[in-house]
This record gives C-alpha cells, structure tokens and sequence, in this order.
C-alpha cells in the first residue's frame, strides 16, 4: 500500500510540474519536425510531370506553416453553443459570425445586441478601448488570464494570457436579422514575463473566439428570457380602458399603451368575447371577426346579461395609435363604422375583459 501511495505521490508531483503550454501538446515524439525535406520528382522533358496533391504533405518550411511538433494545438475544437433563441453559426476563416433573429418587432435589434454586449463585457470586466456605435464595433483592451504552475522549494511559475477581441455588429436593413462577428486580435502567452512566442493556426484562433462568444450568447440569452417575462408580466396584468374617439371621429375605445401591447392583448380576449378570427393585417392594425355567441360554446358558457350587444355576423375591430395613446374601433363587413351608441354599449364587456389578469380568461 505504501508503495502505490508513494506512485500516486510521484506522478501528482509531475503532473503539477507541467505548464498550461504542454498540456495542448500531443505526447510522444516530434521526429517528422527533423525530417529532410522530400527531393523533389525530377522528370524527363520529354514526359509529362505527374499531378501531385499536397493533401497529406507535412507542415515544415516548404508549406509555410509554422505550426509544427508542440506548437501544434491538440485539444478538440469547440463549437458555437446557440443558447440564445434565433442564433445560427456562419463561421469564417479568422472570425466566427453568428446570425441573430429579432424577437420583437418593436425592438430596434442593433441597438438590443449593442447594449447586451457592452452589459457582458461590463459583467465579466473586460474593458473596452473602442466603441463605434454606428459601425456596430466594439474593441477590448488586454484580457489576462493567469496561472500558477510547478511548485517547489523555489516557488512557483506563473503562466499569463494576453487577448484581444473585436466585435461587429451588423443589422440588414429589414431590421430583422442581425450578425455578430468576433475576431482575436491579439494574442500573446508569457511564462514568467517571457513571451513563449507562440503562433495560432486558424483553429486555434476560432477555438478562442468561439469561447468568448459562446459566454457573449450565454448572457445575451439570460437577457432575453427577462425581457419576455417583463413583457408577459406586463400582458398579465391587463390594461384600463376608456371611451373616447378615434381619429376619424368615431366613438371608440382608448388605452394608455402601446400598439404591440394592446394587438397582443385582443388575441387572447376576442376569442373570450365570443369572436373568431378568420383573418387579421398587422400592418393595417385590422382584425377580420365573426360574431356568433348564440351557438355552442358560448351561449352555454354565458347567460343572456353576458351577450354583446352585437348582432351575428362579420366585422372588423381596428387598432391605431398615436403618441402612446391606441384607439380600437368597430367596422362593419364593408368597413364602415358602427354607430356611437352600439360602439358604446360594447364598452363595458370589452372593458372588464382587457383589464383582467390573463390567466383569468
């Protein structure tokens, strides 16, 4: 027993003296770095020169690669985690871009993805150099990130990484798809205040930087999520309605809220009215409605004192706003308004409806 304690021992005590540098290296020998370079085919003039594929040629000075023996990064490569609802990778040679979907159409989603980024890089402490909010670019200054290795009688080493980012941000001009590309700038790893001078391949360049925006998605999502219960809380709660006028003049129902809350909001409570939807346009802030609460469903579920005033039959309920304030109003199949007194008698249902607390209706 003393014996493997004592194995255990030796090999934690090796194990310990490795640094973060060989511990991406592959294990065994480098024998091909000292390889002779192959002599080139030398062929007659007379003949053809065969075709020959590089597809299975070493790195070494003929290639131009630098990577080569322990320079060579051996752990797997990483892969873009799409946390966030609507992302999508598009990976390039030396950055790594993902496609971001807008979740709200009442969000400007350049703006949304500006402000998430500079919230994660504010979170994690990283600082920025350089902010373009108009180009949508966003620049780090030095992360480091640092380690103690060894350990000894003599003290220990330190190993240190130094990074740079830059992010872009890019929005089509429909305003609904966005692109985040983050790019490793600058790269540098010091053991003991000395540069290791150490040159990244394309897969380890988008190994980091996929590491980065997998925490950047992380965030972006955990901030996503509160806004859409912010905005369920909110169509919880219901909203007051008032009699007024619409812009035409007509009699018409007013709240105190936005468009997008108001057009969520008659979703859930036409078909609890006894309306169905055979067809709406956003654009026009328009439903297309039938009205027929005499039959099935309703007319066993409500007693007469429930009824809308409404004869069966089709109508449109159109939606407006102006600064803040949306007005719903009543048409007729042909969109004509209904008249001041009927819109008035329909006020008191539609009024207890919108304000109550959605998982009420």
């Amino acid at each position: 027993m003393k014996r493997v304690l004592l194995g255990v021992l030796v090999v934690s005590a090796l194990a310990g003296c490795s640094t973060p540098l060989e511990r991406r290296q592959a294990s065994g020998s480098y024998d091909y770095t000292t390889q002779p370079e192959p002599v080139p085919m030398k062929v007659p003039k007379q003949l053809k020169e065969p075709a020959i594929s590089s597809e299975y040629q070493l790195p070494g000075p003929t290639t131009g690669s630098q990577a080569m023996g322990a320079r060579v990064d051996v752990r797997p490569p990483l892969q873009v985690l799409p946390l966030a609802p609507g992302t999508r990778l598009q990976e390039g040679a030396d950055s790594v871009t993902v496609l971001i979907e807008n979740q709200f159409e009442d969000i400007n989603l350049k703006q949304e993805m500006l402000e998430n980024l500079t919230k994660f890089l504010a979170h994690k402490s990283i600082p920025v150099t350089d902010t373009d909010n108009s180009a949508g670019v966003l620049k780090t200054d030095w992360i480091e990130t640092v380690e103690e290795f060894g350990g000894s009688i003599w003290g220990k080493d330190e190993y240190r990484l130094r990074q740079r980012y830059q992010f872009n941000i890019e929005v089509k001009d429909n305003g609904r798809t966005g692109a985040l590309t983050i790019e490793l700038t600058d790269h540098e790893e010091l053991i003991d205040e000395q540069d290791q001078d150490v040159v990244l391949t394309d897969s380890d360049k988008r190994r980091y930087s996929i590491d980065m925006l997998n925490n950047a998605i992380s965030y972006m999502n955990f901030q996503r999520k509160q806004e859409r219960k912010i905005r369920q809380i909110q169509d919880s709660e219901g909203m007051e309605l008032s009699l007024g006028k619409d812009a035409d003049g007509n009699a018409a129902f007013t709240a105190n809220a936005e468009f997008e809350r108001v057009w969520s909001r008659l979703d859930k409570v036409l078909p609890v009215l006894g309306f169905t939807v055979k067809d709406l346009d956003k654009s026009q802030g328009t439903y297309y409605v039938d009205y027929d609460p005499n039959q099935g469903f309703w007319a066993s579920l409500w007693g007469d004192n429930d009824l809308l005033a409404l004869k069966s039959g089709a109508y449109r309920i159109k939606l407006s706003e102006e600064g803040g304030v949306s007005a719903l109003s009543f048409q007729d199949a042909d969109g004509q308004p209904l008249d001041d007194e009927l819109v008035t008698s329909l006020y008191e249902q539609f009024a207890e409806y919108m304000k109550k607390n959605a998982r009420s209706l």
